[in-house]
């Protein structure tokens, strides 16, 4: 690998890097709106089967069973996923960064020795 392909290279991750981010921060609010629908409408099931009479018990497992309530935390769920695969992947693009930095090093200190 020449030093030009290895600067390539980072300047390449970099790019990826600042995508990544940006496509974070879509994905933060995404989680965080599912999140938010979940909870609210929850809570409203949990509130409704209360003035209906359930079993104070039972209230969150039927809440938890309501099939809007379901998909609503299926939602939440592959939003996280998709949040947490996006920081692994920035977090992979960051190791790629520093082993290019690594490997640069290490030739910048071989031309030297060479001297």
């Amino acid at each position: 690998m020449t030093p030009q392909e290895i600067i390539n290279g980072v300047r390449n991750k970099n790019r990826q890097l600042t995508d990544k981010n940006d496509e974070l921060k879509v994905l933060i609010e995404e989680f965080s709106m599912a999140t938010a629908d979940y909870r609210i409408e929850r809570a409203k099931k949990i509130l409704d089967l209360k003035s209906q009479g359930h079993p104070v018990t039972l209230i969150k497992e039927l809440a938890n069973g309501d099939k809007n309530i379901a998909e609503l935390k299926y939602k939440m769920m592959v939003a996280e996923g998709v949040y947490n695969a996006c920081r692994s992947a920035i977090n992979n693009i960051r190791i790629s960064i520093d082993s290019y930095r690594s490997i640069l090093t290490w030739l910048r200190a071989e031309l030297n020795s060479g001297d």
